[in-house]
């Protein structure tokens, strides 16, 4: 039995309708801040805790009247788990398919919460419900292990050296014989230590008797010391501290080391140490095989830009292993990486109706190739993935028009408070894929390309040009897009973006060109300057002169303009022979 989703309402800053989470291999939340990310990764803890008590801030506005209710989806049944439960409890569930579901309602502050049992056959909740439950489920869940950024790094160091001498200790016990011998000779050391202190103790305490006396006469004081019996594990973690050793440096104890490096230090030992079974969940040790959650808030936080580039490689290389899973909360598109396969995006607002924007990797079904072409871009730029965080996406073909349209942007933003940002993506060929990845997120965007002759001249003969089958394409992924989601927009220009607005090929170095012209009162006196500078407004109120509705549409423009303007050659732009 698995668990595939987490259900949350009512708690913290979440409300009604509540949430729904799918639980993936890396599940990544984004969002403003105050927007309830946190308050995701809290109500897992809670589920975890399969109903201990909560205290009052865990209620929405601490009003107790609006009843906290966290529950979870289970999938992948197994006969032991059917025979468990009890097979009545198994439906079919919409999206996930055969399933039981499971929740937990709190209903006032510092009590224990009530269980439900979702039946289908009744169409209705029933308290209590599936027998052998509680002790399958606390199973089930994957422990929590949470790392925050405000964690103490003394108390987390101190709960580090616990686990690592924990293997020394059990060493120790294992070779009685050894540790006989070793802690007689300490315990004869100790004694005699213990008989030259005493002598400064009595003097001590003479001194202070007298100062004691003049309040309350008579009174004395003593201290009697013992050493008792020395215990091995005393031995091993008394003074027992973590040193990090830098390339041609002496160690240095890690709380000497910047946040960055204790943070980091800290959750991946909490991997390795559990993977090696020896971490521990409160007192208890959690099994080698037992699936874990590592719940990381702002995973990025007190990081250089290359170090967190290598925190997210880590990161999900830990959600990749079998008994681990991820959910965290950045505010960092470096930390997305929408090439991995298993991977949630989940995009949080307190303005949210409804379910909010949620992106699988899974369900947009990249292919090989795909993935590649995401890791390259990737690659090249590092933040492309703030495409994710933006209320609407203008994807553009490269770095000219993403200078331009940032230029634009910056001296007239969008009326309204709407955040637009801008993607290059690195050729029009991926203008597509990234569509269907914001089809899926349910993000809102206008696809800006050049429109490009339909025939090139290879030698001495006219053939189709393979850029014009792309628009093609381009209007096919928006027709894919779901009616319900927000409308999206194509603009292309005829017959390329330079041309369109600048009238004119640029040289080497275009978008250095292009804020040049930019930037230069003659230009800025011109209609194109203007229609530039407006862009955002146009498009999104749908009065950009190169938008266009579908892929006939845009036949009819060429054809239109191709009349008006008889440019030369004029077979480079023979559309019909691609109908």
């Amino acid at each position: 039995m698995k668990l595939r989703a987490l259900t949350i309402s009512n708690y913290a800053s979440i409300g009604e309708p509540g949430l729904t989470i799918p639980i993936d291999d890396i599940v990544v939340l984004i969002g403003p801040n105050n927007s309830g990310k946190s308050s995701v990764i809290n109500a897992y803890e809670a589920f975890a805790s399969t109903g201990s008590v909560l205290p009052l801030h865990s209620f929405r506005d601490e009003d107790t009247s609006k009843t906290i209710s966290i529950g979870g989806v289970f999938t992948d049944l197994t006969d032991e788990d059917r025979q468990t439960l009890g097979a009545k409890w198994e439906y079919d569930h919409p999206k996930y398919g055969k399933a039981v579901s499971v929740k937990w309602e709190w209903t006032a502050p510092d009590q224990k919460a009530q269980k439900y049992s979702w039946d289908d056959a009744e169409e209705k909740w029933i308290s209590g419900g599936m027998g052998g439950w509680d002790t399958l489920i606390t199973s089930r869940i994957p422990v929590p292990l949470r790392v925050r950024p405000t964690d103490d790094p003394e108390e987390t160091e101190k709960q580090i050296v616990q686990i690592l001498t924990a293997a020394a200790k059990a060493a120790l016990k294992k070779d009685a014989k050894k540790a006989e011998s070793v802690l007689k000779e300490l315990q004869t050391l100790a004694d005699e230590f213990a008989k030259d202190a005493q002598k400064e103790l009595d003097d001590a305490c003479v001194r202070i008797s007298a100062k004691l006396d003049d309040i309350f006469p008579g009174h004395k004081v003593s201290l009697q010391q013992s050493v008792g019996k020395i215990d091995p594990d005393k031995i091993i973690a008394s003074g027992s501290h973590v040193r990090i050793e830098e390339p041609g440096k002496a160690p240095v104890p890690l709380s000497h080391q910047g946040a960055g490096m204790r943070r980091t230090f800290l959750w991946s030992a909490l991997g390795t140490l559990a993977e090696m079974g020896r971490m521990k969940h409160g007192s208890k040790k959690i099994n080698a095989e037992r699936q874990r959650m590592l719940l990381i808030e702002e995973p990025e936080a007190f990081l250089h830009p290359p170090m967190i580039r290598s925190a997210r490689d880590a990161l999900y290389d830990l959600a990749e292993i079998a008994e681990w899973q991820v959910l965290t909360c950045t505010h960092s598109p470096i930390f997305i990486d929408v090439s991995k396969p298993h991977t949630t995006i989940m995009r949080v607002e307190k303005k949210t109706t409804g379910e909010p924007n949620v992106f699988s990797t899974e369900d947009v079904g990249f292919t090989d190739d795909d993935r590649t072409q995401l890791r390259m871009i990737r690659s090249c730029h590092p933040t492309v993935s703030e495409f994710f965080f933006a209320d609407h996406v203008f994807l553009v073909e490269g770095e000219t028009e993403q200078a331009v349209f940032n230029y634009a942007l910056a001296v007239r933003p969008p009326a309204g408070g709407v955040w637009c940002q801008v993607v290059n993506c690195m050729g029009k060929a991926n203008l597509s894929l990234f569509a269907r990845i914001l089809n899926h997120f349910g993000t809102s965007y206008t696809i800006v390309h050049d429109a490009d002759a339909p025939m090139s001249l290879r030698k001495t003969e006219w053939v189709k040009n393979g850029m014009w089958t792309v628009n093609k394409n381009i209007s096919n992924v928006l027709a894919e897009r779901d009616g319900e989601l927000p409308a999206c927009g194509l603009v292309a220009h005829i017959p390329d973006f330079e041309g369109f607005y600048f009238h004119e090929k640029l040289a080497d170095d275009k978008p250095y060109h292009a804020i040049k012209m930019l930037n230069s009162e003659e230009f800025q006196k011109t209609e194109q300057y203007e229609l530039l500078m407006s862009f955002a407004d146009r498009v999104l109120n749908g009065k950009h002169p190169a938008s266009y509705s579908e892929y006939d549409d845009l036949v009819a423009r060429i054809k239109a303009w191709r009349d008006e303007k008889s440019p030369n050659p004029v077979e480079a732009w023979e559309v019909e022979k691609h109908e």
